[in-house]
């Protein structure tokens, strides 16, 4: 890990950075080469749960996703253009992710005999903005799991999104929805509380200038 992480240092001139996600603790990897752990909380909401007073929302398919994964972008420049004295890391699905997510997604659900899911997220709107989710099945820990939420500015909108995917799960056979990294907004918003993974904890290996790093929203998507 030291000499991957020496190797990275020098075919990138030292500007660039690194993830990889922890089944091993904490230590060992910024031990062995820098990584340091960040954020490993998650939100589990079970299948059955209903919310009241939502939005209605759009059914994304793997297309109308990209298109959203393209808008997303435009906003997240706009949103760090401010930001001077730190860096700030985001991970969002790259088409390509998302693509071989939905692959995999098939794949699995024509191995266990189950329905193929045609829909990889939903998108609400508002007079005040938007926001949208994608999400990736896993049948192995019967959870659907978040790959990205960008929160719309009404809690009904959210509510909304959660509901969509908490369908999907319960359509699916899943019991519950998993979400990394969930913002206070969502604990209050659903009623529940994060807790923390032993697993998959997310680590990030910088070479920038920068002293403080933001790393915001780790979501599902860098791991899956």
């Amino acid at each position: 890990m030291q000499l991957l992480s020496e190797r990275i240092r020098t075919m990138t001139g030292g500007r660039a950075l690194s993830v990889l996600y922890s089944d091993i603790g904490p230590e060992f990897y910024d031990k062995h080469g820098g990584w340091k752990t960040y954020d490993a909380n998650e939100l589990v909401i079970p299948s059955g749960k209903e919310f009241d007073d939502i939005l209605s929302v759009d059914i994304l398919n793997l297309k109308d996703a990209e298109t959203y994964i393209d808008e997303d972008v435009k906003n997240l420049k706009n949103e760090f253009i401010d930001a001077k004295d730190f860096s700030i890391v985001q991970l969002i699905p790259l088409h390509e992710e998302l693509e071989w997510a939905s692959v995999c997604d098939r794949h699995l659900a024509r191995y266990l005999k189950l329905e193929e899911a045609d829909n990889f997220g939903a998108k609400v709107t508002s007079v005040n903005g938007w926001g949208y989710v994608l999400w990736f099945h896993e049948y192995q820990s019967s959870a659907l799991t978040v790959l990205r939420l960008r929160e719309p500015p009404t809690d009904t909108g959210l509510r909304g999104l959660l509901q969509a995917a908490l369908s999907e799960a319960r359509r699916s056979g899943q019991e519950k929805v998993k979400i990394w990294s969930p913002s206070e907004r969502l604990e209050k918003v659903t009623g529940i509380g994060k807790v923390v993974r032993e697993d998959a904890l997310p680590a990030l290996l910088y070479f920038g200038e920068d002293k403080e790093i933001h790393w915001r929203n780790i979501e599902a998507i860098g791991w899956c």
